[in-house]
């Protein structure tokens, strides 16, 4: 069975009891991570003990197919249910994961296990997501990375947990920063927390310049130097940046969010411009703002780029965006022809 969209929380909250097992896959490793947490503590009180589990890899079932079968069908050494955790890396034993699935499927009783698959990005022609798509006692649940909205929420929701509050302009500047990876974004909410006393001072909020001084430098500060050195054609930096993020491991999608981002919040200052307000105006009326230590460079940025070629711009973005979702797509360099284009148009107008 295939869970998506709001099921998912109900589903992990209260898993069927028919249920063998569950793939996890998508980009956000960090949330594939998280569920997969929240369905083996319903299965498992201690999944780390190695009498009651079982921990596979990809290439362990490479150099013996038939482990994760005699695995499924072993007993706990204490009677209780026992529990199998497969971190796929790779999709070579895929044709017998995908046959495994379907045979217990189709005769859970010869079933001694729980199942939980941790997997990267999987297309829809994945064999091993078709035989957990269509199974009755297996689930596949995607683990995309959070809107924009989806953050906002978990921000609020885990900070109204311990007492502390947020000002609106601080959740609009912290929100972008923690986009794409939500074992990160968990991470910086609980640090902010620490900052802000844990809970224990009462009437604490979160303002603007907490979000400056505690959260997410190195991340957004990254994305910002790589946005900014693009549009303002600074071309060797750009593409020094971008180098450096992909070998600290920031996503190519992250990278073009980010500067999708700032090419839309170009074109609705443009939009401003034209209108009949200031450049300066415009600028200071985008939400969430800009960071005053930018300023000078987007208002460069605002006389440089026509709205024309903006629009143009995110136009292509977007189609670079699907094309890096296509299986196999090479997303590293798809990102930085687009990066090298955009910086080097940009360096033409100065």
């Amino acid at each position: 069975m295939r869970i998506t969209g709001g099921r998912v929380a109900r589903f992990l909250d209260a898993p069927p009891d028919n249920l063998i097992g569950v793939l996890f896959f998508g980009p956000d490793r960090g949330l594939v991570k998280e569920r997969a947490q929240a369905i083996i503590s319903k299965w498992s009180n201690n999944p780390d003990d190695a009498f009651s589990s079982t921990v596979l890899t990809s290439d362990d079932l490479q150099s013996d197919p038939a482990k994760l079968a005699g695995e499924m069908v072993t007993l706990s050494i204490f009677g209780n249910t026992h529990l199998v955790r497969l971190r796929l890396d790779h999709e070579r034993p895929g044709a017998t994961i995908s046959k495994l699935i379907r045979e217990f499927d189709s005769r859970p009783e010869t079933v001694a296990a729980n199942l939980v698959i941790e997997a990267g990005d999987m297309t829809p022609r994945s064999a091993i997501r078709k035989a957990f798509e269509a199974a009755v006692h297996f689930a596949a649940i995607g683990c995309y990375p959070d809107t924009l909205s989806d953050i906002a929420n978990l921000i609020r929701q885990e900070l109204n947990a311990v007492n502390i509050s947020i000002k609106p302009n601080a959740l609009n500047l912290w929100v972008p920063r923690l986009e794409g990876d939500r074992a990160m974004a968990r991470s910086e909410i609980e640090k902010m927390i620490s900052y802000k006393g844990a809970g224990l001072e009462s009437g604490a909020v979160v303002t603007p310049e907490d979000i400056r001084i505690a959260s997410a430098g190195a991340l957004a500060g990254s994305l910002d130097d790589i946005v900014l050195s693009v549009m303002s054609g600074r071309v060797q930096d750009a593409d020094s940046l971008i180098q450096r993020a992909f070998m600290t491991k920031i996503q190519s999608a992250i990278i073009l969010r980010a500067l999708q981002r700032h090419i839309q919040k170009l074109l609705e200052a443009k939009t401003l411009v034209s209108s009949g307000q200031t450049a300066r105006g415009a600028m200071k009326s985008l939400r969430p703002p800009v960071f005053p230590m930018q300023e000078r460079m987007f208002l460069a940025q605002l006389n440089r780029w026509p709205e024309r070629a903006l629009a143009q711009v995110l136009s292509r973005s977007l189609e670079v965006e699907q094309r890096m979702k296509s299986a196999g797509a090479p997303a590293e360099s798809l990102l930085g022809q687009l990066a090298t284009k955009l910086s080097e148009y940009a360096s033409r107008k100065l």
